[in-house]
C-alpha cells in the first residue's frame, strides 16, 4: 500500500592583455572599501572616460584595461534525474477513499508538466522515472532506465506521459534512489563535460519492500541518505516533499547537498504553484554568474575600484552594469568579499537576464597599479 507522511554553468574563457597606467575613471558610485580609486564622472556609456583598448594592448593615454574576463553567456547543458513518486497515497482511491487525486497527483502533475515545457527551462534535459513501476518493483535494476528517456527541455514527451500513469502502489524509495544513481552515473560517463543532478518529487517516506513500520521507514530513509551521500560530490540530490509530514526526508536531501523543499496539500492550486516554485528554485541553482579575478600580468596590483562589467546581448546590444555592493534592487554586480574580492558576481535579476540570453556576453575589465620600477 502507498503510503504518504500523511531546476548553469557558464563557459568562461579568460583573456589577459598588456597593462598601461592606473589612470581612468571609477565605475562604482559607492567604491568597495580599500578601493584606491576616486569617483570622476565620466558618463553612464564610459565609466572610465578614455580607458584604450584591450584589443591593442590597450596603451593610450586613459589607463588601459590590464586584464579582461570575456564570458560567454552560454548554458552548459545540465541533466536532470527525476523520480516521481506514483505511490497510492497521491491520489489511488481503490486502495483508500481518503487519497483524494485532486489533493495531489493532479496538482503535483500540473505542477511538472509546466516546468518541463517551460521556455525558462531551456538548456536543461530531463529523465522522467516514475516508484514504483507497474508492477510495484523492489528490484532496484527496475528504476536503472527512465519511462522519459533524457529528453532536452522545454518538451510536451513529459506532460504526455504523466497524463498516461495513474497513482498505485508502495513507495520503494530506496530501490529508486539507487536507479537514480545508476542513471546519473551512465549520463555522467556519456556527457562528462556536463552537469547531473537528481530530483526526487514524493509524498511519503519509505514503505513497502519490507517496511510497514515507522521505525523501519526512518531507518529505510537514513539508508537512502547514506546512498546518495556517497555520490554527492559528483551528482546533487534535491528532494521536494509533499504533504503534511515529510521531514523524515531531510536528511536525504542534506546528504545530497542541498537543503528539502516541503510543499503543503489541501489547496490544488497552491500545491500547483509551491511545487512548480521549488522547481523554478532548482534550477537557479544550476546556474552560475560569478567570475574569477585574474592575476594581471607584470606583478601590478588591480585596482577594484576601476572595474567594469558589461553585458552584451546575442544582438550585440552593449550595456554597462552597475556595481550595487548589497545587490539592493538585484540589478547589477558585487564582490565576493569587498574587503578581499576574488570574484565579480552578477546580481540575481541580472544573472537571469544573462543565463536566458543565446549568444550573450558578459565582459569584465580591471584595471591596474603599476608596478613601482615601471613607468609610462
Amino acid at each position: 500500500m502507498g503510503r504518504a507522511s500523511v531546476g548553469v554553468v557558464l563557459a568562461v574563457a579568460l583573456v589577459v592583455v598588456a597593462c598601461g597606467s592606473n589612470a581612468g575613471e571609477s565605475l562604482f558610485t559607492d567604491p568597495p572599501a580599500g578601493s584606491s580609486s576616486g569617483n570622476v564622472d565620466a558618463g553612464p556609456t564610459d565609466p572610465f572616460g578614455d580607458r584604450g583598448d584591450a584589443s591593442d594592448g590597450g596603451n593610450d593615454d586613459g589607463g588601459a584595461v590590464c586584464a579582461a574576463v570575456n564570458a560567454e553567456a552560454k548554458l552548459v547543458p545540465v541533466n536532470m534525474v527525476v523520480m516521481y513518486d506514483r505511490s497510492g497515497s497521491m491520489g489511488d482511491t481503490t486502495e483508500d477513499p481518503s487519497f483524494d487525486p485532486n489533493q495531489r497527483w493532479v496538482p503535483v502533475g500540473q505542477a511538472m508538466k509546466s516546468f518541463f515545457n517551460d521556455p525558462s527551462s531551456a538548456g536543461i534535459r530531463a529523465a522522467l522515472t516514475y516508484f514504483p513501476t507497474a508492477t510495484n518493483s523492489c528490484t532496484q535494476a527496475d528504476y536503472d532506465n527512465p519511462d522519459v528517456a533524457l529528453t532536452s527541455l522545454p518538451s510536451m514527451d513529459f506532460a504526455t506521459s504523466i497524463d498516461a500513469t495513474s497513482p498505485k502502489g508502495d513507495t520503494p524509495t530506496r530501490a529508486a534512489a539507487l536507479g537514480a544513481i545508476d542513471q546519473a552515473k551512465a549520463i555522467a560517463t556519456a556527457k562528462p563535460m556536463e552537469k547531473t543532478i537528481i530530483v526526487f518529487v514524493t509524498d511519503g517516506e519509505p514503505y513497502g519492500c519490507g517496511i510497514d513500520t515507522d521505525k523501519q521507514s526512518d531507518d529505510e530513509a537514513a539508508a537512502v541518505a547514506v546512498e546518495v551521500g556517497k555520490v554527492k560530490a559528483q551528482f546533487a540530490t534535491y528532494v521536494i516533499g509533499i504533504g503534511p509530514s515529510v521531514t523524515n526526508l531531510d536528511e536525504m536531501a542534506t546528504a545530497g547537498g542541498t537543503t528539502a523543499f516541503h510543499v503543503q496539500v489541501g489547496n490544488a492550486a497552491q500545491t500547483t504553484s509551491d511545487l512548480l516554485a521549488a522547481m523554478a528554485m532548482i534550477r537557479g541553482t544550476l546556474g552560475r554568474c560569478d567570475f574569477d579575478i585574474p592575476t594581471p600580468p607584470d606583478g601590478r596590483t588591480i585596482d577594484f575600484g576601476k572595474v567594469d562589467v558589461q553585458k552584451i546581448s546575442g544582438s550585440g546590444m552593449m550595456e554597462t552594469l552597475p556595481y550595487v555592493a548589497d545587490c539592493k534592487g538585484n540589478i547589477g554586480w558585487h564582490f565576493d568579499d569587498a574587503m578581499n574580492p576574488k570574484k565579480v558576481l552578477l546580481c540575481s535579476t541580472t544573472c537571469e537576464a544573462v543565463k536566458v540570453d543565446a549568444g550573450g556576453k558578459v565582459n569584465v575589465s580591471f584595471r591596474c597599479v603599476n608596478r613601482p620600477d615601471v613607468t609610462k
